[in-house]
């Protein structure tokens, strides 16, 4: 469900985009077509009319390219109004600019001091000031004649300015804000991301290392030893990179996450890097819900990565691991069990462990760890279970 919606909204905006120019597009033509109706009928000089007709048509058409050409659109619908003014001046024909062009300039207005660069969107805001400023006198010129129609575009030009100003900046602060949250959540997914990153690097480095000295120590006694542990080093060398290239694509804003699940916990719970050492995974309760969210199946894995690494590290006379994932309505539980004895440092604390309860915490849950009863040592982690969606 979460995917579908990441993927529908932008298709959802496009749409509603979409059918908003177009109802604003027939909302222009309706009253471009009026105010040629309207200059028509007072009959004045054919350049004239004609320059009127030609200025309202192109403050439309810049309000309809506002999108592509936010720069363009702004400066022509401000010039072409500021033309209609000077020549209404010049010939007083009672009216210009159009309504139509004054909505549409507002329009413009409101949509470049969103997008435009800050001192790109103070200019707009000044130009368009100075032409509402012109357009009200020569409205107060018609109002002062008793001419209905230039009551309505002087209210259309002052309160219009003002909201247009007023809207261009609540969404630019909004989208601001926006871009903030979106940065701080991409470096947090980073920082995560650099904690697997080290997950992924010292759980294969380990098995390296182990099945390097295994090689040592049977080289010169087996021949076949020292090329099976040849081969071992090189299959895990070769997953070690493939995993590492797969964090590192991670970081890339281009690149899909891969949510590991019950198969990419098995596969790893079989790769356990410890010689003569029986790894094995007990699901109770059947395979992981595929519909659990992708940072708690991320999270079980690392968790299991983590403390399978550490028994590599600190119990290498280990002969049994146990990984138990249960889960049922209200919790998951995750259990690691080995039966070695603790390295010279008499226990296993260290980042990886602390890497482990920050997961379980940033899960919700909690996880405790230590030694176990004769030995061994377990690692348990509870956290609530996740709805599935």
């Amino acid at each position: 469900m979460g995917y579908a919606m990441t993927f529908a909204g932008p298709r959802r905006a496009v749409t509603v985009g979409t059918l908003v120019d177009a109802a604003f597009a027939v909302l222009l033509t309706v009253g471009f077509t009026l105010e040629v109706a309207v200059v028509s009928s007072r009959h004045p000089a054919w350049p004239v009319g004609a320059a009127f007709v030609l200025c309202t048509a192109a403050v439309c058409g810049a309000a309809l390219l506002r999108r592509r050409y936010p720069a363009r659109a702004a400066v022509a619908a401000i010039v072409l109004c500021a033309v209609a003014e000077l020549i209404d001046w010049r010939t007083d024909q009672q009216g210009q600019p159009a309504p139509i062009a004054c909505l549409a300039l507002l329009v413009v207005v409101a949509s470049t001091v969103r997008f435009l660069s800050p001192a790109g969107a103070v200019a707009v805001a000044v130009g368009s000031g100075v032409v509402a400023v012109g357009t009200v006198e020569r409205y107060a010129t018609y109002l002062a004649r008793d001419i209905p129609n230039a009551r309505t575009a002087t209210l259309v030009m002052v309160v219009g300015w003002l909201v247009a100003v007023t809207v261009g900046l609540w969404r630019r602060f909004g989208d601001s804000r926006r871009r903030v949250t979106i940065d701080r959540v991409r470096r947090a997914e980073r920082l995560a991301l650099a904690r697997d990153l080290h997950d992924v690097a010292a759980h294969h480095l380990t098995g390296l290392i182990i099945q390097a000295q295994v090689a040592q120590l049977d080289g010169a006694a087996d021949p076949a030893a020292t090329r099976a542990a040849l081969t071992g080093i090189e299959t895990a060398g070769a997953g070690a990179l493939a995993s590492l290239r797969q964090v590192v694509r991670l970081l890339r804003d281009d690149e899909p996450v891969v949510t590991p699940g019950s198969a990419a916990l098995a596969e790893l719970v079989d790769r356990f890097p410890l010689p003569g050492a029986r790894a094995r995974l007990d699901l109770p309760d059947g395979p992981v819900p595929a519909g659990w969210p992708p940072e708690v199946h991320v999270g079980i894995y690392r968790i299991v990565q983590e403390a399978l690494s550490n028994v590599a590290r600190h119990a290498r006379d280990a002969r049994t691991v146990t990984v138990t994932l249960a889960h049922d309505g209200r919790t998951v539980r995750l259990r690691v069990v080995d039966d070695g004895h603790p390295g010279v440092s008499g226990g296993r604390p260290g980042h990886g462990l602390l890497g482990m309860r920050e997961r379980a915490t940033g899960l919700g849950g909690e996880l405790s760890a230590g030694p176990g009863t004769p030995n061994g040592w377990t690692v348990e982690v509870r956290i609530p279970t996740p709805v599935v969606s």
